[in-house]
């Protein structure tokens, strides 16, 4: 599994107009309505805990449901592969 880094970034002033964005993210962004890990940077050093959001479509773009930063990790959440009933059965 790999961390996706997103970041804000300012338009450039010729590819703002009256009635677009003046921001725009920046590397990977997940699937509308997906949900993924998330950590951001820590004012302190290191990075918060990993906590779980979905990439939502709002009525003035796109982004994550509850994490506002300038700079955002993201990783697939990862798929069951049945490691577990391998453990299982070795008991």
């Amino acid at each position: 599994m790999k961390w996706n880094k997103l970041e804000v970034k300012p338009l450039p002033i010729e590819e703002q107009t009256e009635h677009s964005y003046k921001t725009m993210w920046v590397g990977p962004v997940p699937e509308i309505d997906e949900e993924v890990l998330v950590t951001v940077p820590s004012c302190r050093g290191g990075f918060v805990d990993t906590y779980t959001d979905t990439w939502m479509e709002f009525d003035n773009g796109v982004g994550f449901e509850y994490t506002d930063d300038n700079i955002i990790y993201w990783m697939k959440m990862p798929k069951y592969n049945g490691e577990l009933e391998d453990l299982q059965k070795e008991k």
